[in-house]
């Protein structure tokens, strides 16, 4: 404090000094200055006599009248042209007279003690010469030795006062604030805001020390709002809070536990940033529009995890307003239901699924069989296969119930490898299963065939010996079977139908039985066609037709080879009487390689022919046959017997063989193509989504089915649909064969419509070689 006020009080008196030597040497200046002027004016009237008379007495009088000012030191007279005609020095005798310079105007200085000037010697507003003037005058240093006992007198003084005045300012003020800074240091390091500052002082100080304490209670009172708000805030909830602009302002810890993200990561951004999109905008535009009106939202959703998993929560908002009702902070508390949802779903399994096999249980069954029938879902012929096994109480004696649990497990692994088409494997009690088709068959005796198929195919595979503990152990399983449609209204009755059947099987000693007596009369139907069937390929009782096939121009160009059964009782029965059942048993391999060989032989006699010579047979294969990894093979075989012309051969194949190893059967088209075979897409629009594989296909034809043809004039739906066909297959650059062609007019309409190959009654109906070698010959 001493030297605060010493250092200002030595710098007032240096600039106040300083401002008394600038203005000492300013009045000489200007002394100086005046003086010269009445030098001038008191011997103007002797310059001129000395100048213009050249009287040399003049100039005693001249040096008598300057003797008379103190300061002049010295004094030169000049002529106009700068010859000098007088000087005069008072004290200095080695004063030397210098030429007058052109530039003397601009010497007027200082130089050490002595100030120059040079005046115009006038008289009579004659300008008559030019005088020199010096004048003596004190220098800066002339004044400090002058002062120098005052300034030191002074300056003991003035050190005095500072450390009096120091000394009193101490102990009015410097002494309450360092007391003061203490304190508050000694606050800071403690950490404790409990501590009061007291004094005596009745003034400003002991006004500030009141107010210091006043604001360390209330600091103190703040930070216990703040640790009771802090505390409520780190709850097991995650909270958040935004602006009014949902801008996240603050998270808690439970919030970064939850989400995965670090507070640092989210402040500045929206909640936003958790969106999973399972909820669509309209959920998210009600939940505005609530918070809106209500100041308050609550409900489930689901949001991301930082590393990108869904979860669920359950979410609070709340709306803070300020004191006119405008919205400035939004309160947000929601915590994770993924436990109480997985306790949820373990519980909903349990009622629902058994839970030593994983399979659905009686309930799930009845009630999904349920729903599909009250949604009218069903449209074609489905059906219940209930299997039990035989005597597994013995199996559960004989090696202990856990060996009857791992029997159980691998006859479930084995439903569900062998039935993954099934709409339902259920377990339904100790040793007893369901198996739920929804969809077998268009027509029930179709249905109760393929239902046969299943039992048969069900009763091999339980029936294969299950080893434990190195024992084979040998499940005998009995089926029931209850067909249904439509009709049926009551799951429990299809239930109780499959079940009675079961229990009909096991009193009979039967593998299977069916519920329905037609059907079972149906299914042993089946069998004698299966069993016949098989003597026909053995007895080679199969006959081709064919139907020939027309361009635009009424020009036949090949014909699509058919098969008949030429039955020995029945007389010749259609594909349709027994293709279906050598699709189920696998009979239709040898029959296809059958009708191969029968086409390459009569392309080998019609392209002998003129006529029939380009001709191309058509035959239709099935997806079964086409999946034998020796099908080109047979194809090439039949190919070299007869000596065809690869490409006189066209393979039809069906959509239905899209469904498999897409890849697999593109390549086995391209062998085909590869060797000249042609490839037809038959019954084209109507089976599976072929349409995104169409580009990729290496095909030479696609056939319009005949859906779309028989109605072409009555339903502008299916023109649509035979105008796509032909723009697509033009833009693929492949053929079509519009089959079904019934009348002149669907012949007439489909040349409109830009189409050149027909099939159909209109045109040719299926006939034997022998009479469409008549008609060509």
């Amino acid at each position: 404090m001493t030297f605060i006020i010493l250092f200002v009080t030595s710098v007032t008196v240096i600039i106040g000094y300083s401002s008394f030597i600038y203005w000492n040497l300013s009045s000489q200046h200007e002394r100086a200055i005046n003086l010269s002027k009445t030098v001038g004016d008191v011997l103007s009237q002797d310059i001129a006599k000395l100048i213009l008379l050249k009287d040399i007495a003049i100039a005693a009088d001249i040096t008598s009248g300057l003797k008379s000012f103190d300061n002049l030191n010295s004094m030169v007279l000049y002529k106009l042209d700068g010859e000098p005609i007088f000087q005069y020095s008072k004290d200095d005798k080695s004063f030397e007279v210098k030429e007058l310079q052109t530039d003397f105007k601009n010497e007027n200085n200082f130089n050490k003690s002595i100030f120059k000037l040079f005046i115009h010697a006038d008289y009579q507003d004659t300008h008559l010469g030019y005088i020199e003037l010096n004048f003596k005058v004190d220098t800066i240093w002339d004044m400090i030795k002058r002062d120098i006992f005052i300034l030191f007198v002074f300056s003991v003084a003035l050190l005095v006062f500072s450390f009096l005045l120091a000394n009193f300012f101490a102990k009015k003020f410097t002494q309450p604030i360092l007391k003061l800074v203490n304190f508050l240091n000694k606050i800071d390091y403690i950490d404790s805001l409990k501590h009061k500052i007291t004094t005596r002082e009745d003034n400003e100080f002991g006004k500030l020390y009141d107010e210091v304490n006043y604001m360390l209670k209330r600091i103190e009172n703040s930070q216990e709002a703040e640790k009771i708000a802090a505390a409520a805030f780190e709850t097991k909830s995650g909270m958040v809070i935004t602006n009014k602009d949902r801008i996240i302002l603050q998270v808690n810890r439970a919030f970064s536990k939850i989400t995965g993200y670090a507070k640092e990561e989210v402040i500045g951004k929206t909640p936003s940033i958790l969106k999973s999109n399972v909820q669509n905008k309209s959920f998210y535009k009600k939940m505005r529009k609530t918070l809106e009106k209500y100041k308050y939202w609550s409900g489930e959703l689901y949001n991301k995890h930082k590393d990108g998993t869904i979860y669920p929560e359950y979410l609070t908002i709340q709306t803070v307003l300020d004191d006119n009702g405008k919205v400035i902070y939004y309160v947000g508390s929601f915590i994770d239901l993924t436990l109480q949802k997985e306790t949820e779903a373990k519980v909903e399994y349990l009622e629902q699924y058994d839970s030593l096999t994983g399979l659905a249980n009686k309930k799930l069954l009845i009630n999904n069989i349920q729903k599909y029938l009250d949604e009218e879902k069903q449209k074609n012929w489905g059906t219940i296969l209930c299997l039990d096994l035989k005597d597994f109480k013995l199996i559960n004696e004989a090696y202990g119930h856990s060996a009857g649990d791992s029997i159980l497990q691998i006859i479930t692994k084995k439903l569900k490898e062998s039935f993954n088409e099934a709409n339902l494997i259920a377990r339904i009690g100790a040793d007893e299963f369901i198996i739920w088709f929804s969809d077998i068959a268009e027509t029930k005796d179709k249905a109760s065939i393929e239902v046969k198929s299943l039992a048969e195919f069900l009763i091999t595979k339980i029936s294969e010996p299950i080893y434990y503990e190195n024992k084979a152990i040998n499940p005998l399983p009995f089926i029931g079977i209850a067909l249904y449609n439509s009709k049926a209204l009551d799951a429990n009755e299809l239930f109780k139908e499959a079940d009675t059947a079961l229990h009909l099987a096991k009193k009979n000693e039967q593998h299977f039985s069916f519920f329905d007596e037609q059907a079972k009369n149906l299914a042993q139907t089946h069998l004698d066609t299966y069993s016949q069937l098989s003597k026909a390929i053995k007895r080679d009782q199969f006959e081709l037709y064919y139907q020939l096939q027309y361009n635009h121009k009424n020009e036949i160009f090949g014909a699509e080879a058919l098969i008949r059964w030429i039955h020995p009782t029945q007389g010749i029965l259609s594909p349709d009487k027994f293709i279906s059942i050598a699709e189920k048993t696998g009979l239709i391999i040898p029959i296809t390689t059958w009708v191969i060989k029968n086409a390459c032989m009569q392309l080998n006699i019609w392209q002998k022919e003129p006529k029939s010579s380009h001709w191309i047979i058509a035959i239709n294969i099935s997806a079964k046959e086409f999946s034998q990894d020796d099908f080109v093979d047979i194809v090439k075989k039949y190919i070299h017997m007869y000596e065809i012309k690869a490409n006189r051969l066209k393979l039809e194949l069906t959509e239905s063989i899209l469904v498999k190893d897409i890849d697999l059967v593109i390549s086995k088209m391209t062998k085909l193509r590869e060797i000249g075979v042609q490839i037809s897409l038959d019954d084209f629009g109507t089976g599976y989504s072929s349409l995104q594989y169409l580009r990729n296909l290496p095909l030479n034809q696609v056939k319009i089915d005949r859906v779309f043809v028989n109605n072409i004039l009555n339903n502008k739906n299916d023109v649509a649909i035979v105008k796509s066909i032909l723009l697509l297959a033009e833009s693929l650059n492949l053929e079509v064969v519009a089959e079904g062609v019934e009348t002149k007019e669907h012949y007439e309409f489909l040349i409109e419509l830009g189409c050149k190959l027909f099939q159909g009654f209109y045109l040719a109906k299926p006939s034997k070689i022998e009479d469409i070698d008549a008609l060509v010959n």
